[in-house]
């Protein structure tokens, strides 16, 4: 892959919201393998049952974000929730964040900082019991994780899915590579750039390929593309890597 370029940040904005209780799916294309019918507890983005999966609405005080990957620390092997870094740093570390109510674990780690490789953050969770999946177009199209994509299979022109939880799930193509993005002042490398925007409250969705392989998290949009942190520069910067095993082992 070429040199970084740089991204003027005109016009970028981070999906943080007011918390607020979205269920808004829409039908994409389906990539990688699904779950349909195995979670029965599984309504919506915003009441999905105490198992946590990629792609649901996560709220602190005032705030509301997206969870992204179930993950392991690669060294310690603790399991963590990944979302976007500025969800959390705006939550503050130690924060408890819930879905639909319930408590989902405390802020643990950020990496929204000027420079950083990726805006990610980690939520340390209070129920193991957490899954390699990802909500889908519809609660019972749950899709399982099953690999990594790597930053050299995400090139300009491939096809890729979000799962957000104010904008549900879309899909299109990447539009820009490895490239240097200033948001809200900070210097953010390697983020990729795709053809459809997310909005306010789906920071942190997970980004999977065309094979349903995690590809990344969603860290900001503009009108017209959103801007996603890679799983790959997500490692460099947590030590985590998403759980790819149902059990996340």
């Amino acid at each position: 892959m070429g040199p970084r370029r740089s991204l003027p940040g005109t016009g970028i904005r981070i999906g943080i919201a007011l918390a607020a209780g979205f269920v808004l799916c829409a039908a994409g294309p389906r990539t990688g393998a699904s779950e349909v019918g195995q979670s029965p507890t599984c309504h919506s983005r915003v009441d999905c049952g105490p198992r946590m999966i990629g792609g649901l609405q996560i709220t602190f005080t005032g705030w509301s974000c997206t969870t992204g990957f179930v993950a392991r620390d690669t060294e310690t092997r603790k399991p963590v929730i990944l979302t976007a870094g500025h969800c959390l740093a705006g939550s503050g570390l130690s924060a408890l964040w819930s879905h639909h109510g319930v408590a989902i674990g405390r802020a643990s780690a950020e990496a929204f900082r000027p420079g950083s490789n990726a805006d990610v953050g980690a939520i340390d969770p209070t129920d193991a019991r957490a899954r390699a999946a990802v909500y889908g177009s519809s609660g019972t199209d749950i899709r399982s994780v099953t690999a990594w994509a790597s930053n050299a299979s995400q090139a300009v022109g491939s096809h890729v899915c979000r799962s957000g939880a104010t904008s549900g799930w879309r899909c299109g193509s990447i539009v820009s590579a490895d490239v240097d993005a200033t948001i809200e002042g900070r210097l953010i490398h390697h983020t990729w750039w795709t053809d459809f925007p997310s909005a306010a409250g789906d920071s942190g969705s997970p980004v999977l390929d065309e094979d349903g392989r995690a590809a990344g998290i969603v860290i900001a949009t503009t009108p017209t593309q959103s801007v996603y942190s890679t799983v790959e520069w997500i490692a460099t910067e947590l030590r985590a890597r998403p759980c790819v095993t149902p059990g996340c082992d």
